[in-house]
């Protein structure tokens, strides 16, 4: 299904006014393909697959307004919530922003969006994890050493496992198996108590605190969590299609059970012009 010319309405409605900072976008010559009725992702996620189609066709060019929430419920026949969903999406994927009396407007094409993730809770962190996804390249054993056995909490020599991977922006893929450049590269440690997650961790087909719960019974409750400055190495800059050196962002995360019991750290690598982390406090 095509998605909506900006400012689009039914007939018995009048066409709202346009800001002149976001231009109208005539009608594509050829329709995006819609999303498939057997896609197992969320219906969010497949309106905003089709809405980053239509951005990097240039159906809605940067700085063009999207159609507003009420025009993708009535044009894809969805609710309030799933559409602003979907938004949500292209926003944390850098694509669009929000601007007051103006709507939601196009800043960058996919090949150039910068990655946002904004946290203020665990669920956010959960989400973060639905909307983008780890391809695991590597899967195995660690014995640790006097460093990580201590910041662990652990013994020396204790076997965790061991896992690398890149994380990518597949929901908004554009097309089955579509290219989409790594916003990091992870490097999880998990727990001698998950016994046997080595294996499931090759042929899972959803998050890993997913597994971590439903698997093993034990519900995450607490995340630490440490932000550092870095330079990338040579792997993980050609890992991430970065120069060696480039600044980068080690997001270093702890997850604990309702036992405080230390399951899973993630080490996080994201190249510095890809990756804006964005967080709110409220007093």
């Amino acid at each position: 299904m095509t998605p909506p010319a900006p400012g689009a309405r039914r007939a018995r409605k009048s066409a709202p006014r346009r800001s002149a900072a976001a231009p109208a976008v005539a009608p594509p010559r050829h329709p995006v393909a819609a999303a498939r009725e057997d896609d197992a992702a969320p219906r969010y996620l497949q309106i905003a697959r089709e809405l980053t189609a239509a951005i990097a066709s240039g159906r809605y060019p940067v700085g063009a307004r999207l159609p507003t929430e009420l025009e993708l419920c009535e044009h894809f026949a969805i609710s309030r919530f799933t559409a602003r969903e979907a938004v949500r999406v292209l926003s944390s994927a850098g694509l669009v922003t929000r601007r007051q009396r103006v709507g939601t407007v196009v800043i960058a094409t996919p090949d150039e969006a910068r990655y946002t993730h904004a946290a203020s809770s665990v669920a956010d962190l959960f989400q973060y994890a639905q909307d983008t996804e780890l391809r695991l390249i590597y899967v195995g054993k660690l014995a640790l050493a006097r460093d990580r056995a201590q910041q662990f909490g652990a013994k020396v020599g204790d076997e965790w496992t061991y896992a690398v991977g890149l994380r990518t922006e597949t929901a908004l893929g554009t097309g089955k198996g579509a290219a989409s450049r790594p916003i990091c590269v992870t490097r999880l440690y998990l727990s001698p108590i998950l016994k046997g997650i080595d294996a499931k961790l090759r042929e899972r087909k959803t998050a890993v605190y997913v597994i971590i719960e439903r698997e093993y019974k034990r519900n995450i409750q607490r995340v630490e969590q440490e932000l550092q400055s870095i330079a990338l190495d040579a792997d993980d800059a050609a890992n991430l299609g970065s120069a060696p050196g480039s600044p980068a962002l080690l997001v270093l995360r702890r997850y604990y059970d309702d036992r405080d019991q230390l399951l899973e750290v993630a080490e996080n690598i994201h190249p510095g012009d890809r990756f804006t982390y964005r967080m709110q406090l409220r007093k």
